[in-house]
């Protein structure tokens, strides 16, 4: 060959030491990679205390809510579920601007007490 001597052991030299960092690199992210993985029993006891805190919050709000339901319930005396259906549905039949056949407006819909 016309190459000088010096010349191969320069390019092998490079090339061993591109290939240490390489599977150097590979093994690195490896290990990163396990690590990730090995957090990953942590997460169950980490969301079991997230969701204690919740269900206390919960059961806090549910009695509020609760509370509420009931003095609603107090207040309001049953009404007559056909005449609201009826308005609702002319409601809705006016927003989408169908005619009504008995030439009835919608103008304003009021809570009857």
């Amino acid at each position: 060959s016309a190459e000088p001597r010096g010349v191969h052991g320069g390019l092998m030299t490079k090339a061993a030491l591109n290939t240490l960092i390489g599977m150097g690199t590979v093994f690195v992210m490896l290990i990163m990679i396990s690590l990730i993985i090995s957090l990953f029993n942590f997460i169950p006891k980490i969301q079991a205390a997230f969701s204690k805190k919740d269900k206390e919050e919960e059961a806090k709000n549910a009695g509020i809510d609760k509370a509420v339901t009931q003095i609603a319930a107090q207040e309001e005396p049953e009404a007559d579920d056909t005449e609201l259906v009826a308005v609702i549905a002319a409601a809705i039949a006016a927003s989408e601007g169908a005619a009504s056949t008995d030439g009835f407006v919608v103008r304003s819909i009021r809570k009857v007490r």
